[in-house]
């Protein structure tokens, strides 16, 4: 096989954590023992009760901020709509495009700016899920602090918690009409390490931060207080949105599909019964939870502000609103012109998404429920 090893290495950088190490001991056994690919292809889609498998990449694959990437597989949403799902390592300097683009990935949850720089790019790239109508990204500084508003950043220095935040600080500081030149604003990537985050804005290294539901929640439960400045109008857009390289649509119609009817259903599982959630997902990563308020606030804010539906349906595609959006953009020339939507909108999995009843979600939570007594909040 072409780069045989090599694909094999990529794939050990990528996997963290016993779940995702037996996992890939389990891939590279069959690997071995059929000694090709297909062999590989065939094993991995025979097992666990003939399971389908997903290799998806969130922006934050160690935070329950993004809930349903857990409970999906704890509730037993991703079983019922038959996939197994493998959380790809999303601490990672290649841009998450490459990873549709070299197939590693079968989908990955791309932020506007994204999924905009990559239609500019002729990049076949097709959004099939509109998981956050309304951005996580902004801007916080300590709630002590004497900064108010955007137009109080001027000559201080930004933390972010990725490259990918930079976006975020240049579309916030144009909402203002300014740029950060004009601000002499610095920026620098501090990671998403809870209390390295805190640390920073504790110690005045930076004096404000951009990043995240999932990283903000860390610094508050590593024991900073925050104070978010972002104006609304700056969080009103599709801010995380599932993608997948469209020339493979219909090879993963099936996979896909049952990815996403998974994650929907898990998505609505926080909204039927927010604390039973918060405690399947406490389950898989309990450290998060070690100050249960927090917690519950890190959750409570990615149910009913960050995930709530805003639309008929789960997922469902807005081309009004990636239209509005663009402006921004292209002032700001991270994109080189207006991006028609339906050049990297695909809807066709909306209905397939939608495809559970409320029964069918209350069913894998009361499941969990009652077989986790000791586990509930």
């Amino acid at each position: 096989v072409d780069g045989g090893y090599l694909c094999i290495g990529s794939l050990w950088g990528r996997f963290n954590g016993r779940k995702e190490m037996t996992e890939l001991s389990r891939i590279l056994g069959k690997s071995l023992l059929g000694a090709a690919v297909g062999a590989l292809a065939l094993g991995s889609a025979a097992h666990a009760q003939d399971l389908l498998p997903v290799n998806a990449m969130s922006p934050n694959n160690a935070s329950c901020g993004v809930y349903p990437q857990f409970n999906g597989t704890t509730l037993g949403f991703y079983a019922d709509s038959g996939v197994e799902v493998t959380l790809l390592n999303s601490e990672t300097t290649v841009p998450y495009v490459a990873f549709l683009q070299n197939g590693d990935a079968d989908l990955t949850m791309l932020d506007s700016a994204q999924v905009l720089q990559a239609s500019d790019n002729n990049l076949e790239i097709a959004v099939v899920y509109e998981a956050y109508n309304f951005a996580p990204e902004g801007i916080v500084v300590p709630a002590d602090s004497d900064i108010t508003g955007l137009s109080g950043l001027s000559g201080t220095t930004i933390g972010m918690a990725s490259d990918r935040d930079l976006i975020t600080t240049i579309i916030a500081m144009d909402s203002i009409g300014t740029t950060l030149e004009e601000a002499d604003i610095t920026t620098v990537v501090v990671g998403d390490s809870g209390p390295v985050m805190a640390g920073a804005l504790r110690d005045g290294t930076i004096q404000a931060f951009a990043g995240g539901g999932s990283d903000r929640a860390g610094i508050e439960a590593a024991g900073v207080a925050i104070r978010n400045i972002t104006p609304a109008a700056v969080s009103r857009n599709p801010g995380n949105s599932w993608a997948i390289w469209g020339p493979t649509t219909e090879d993963k119609r099936a996979t896909v599909s049952g990815f996403l009817r998974g994650w929907s259903m898990a998505q609505h599982a926080g909204v039927v019964d927010t604390k039973l959630t918060a405690a399947a997902c406490r389950s898989i990563m309990p450290e998060q939870f070690e100050n249960l308020a927090i917690g519950l606030k890190m959750i409570g804010n990615s149910i009913y502000v960050q995930q709530l539906r805003r639309t008929k349906d789960y997922g469902e595609l807005q081309p009004d609103v990636w239209a509005v959006i663009q402006d921004a953009y292209i002032g700001q020339g991270e994109i080189s012109g207006f991006q028609d939507p339906a050049k990297f909108l695909d809807g066709s999995f909306t209905e397939a998404a939608n495809d559970w009843t409320l029964d069918q979600v209350k069913a894998g939570m009361n499941a969990w429920k009652e077989a986790h007594p000791d586990d509930l909040i």
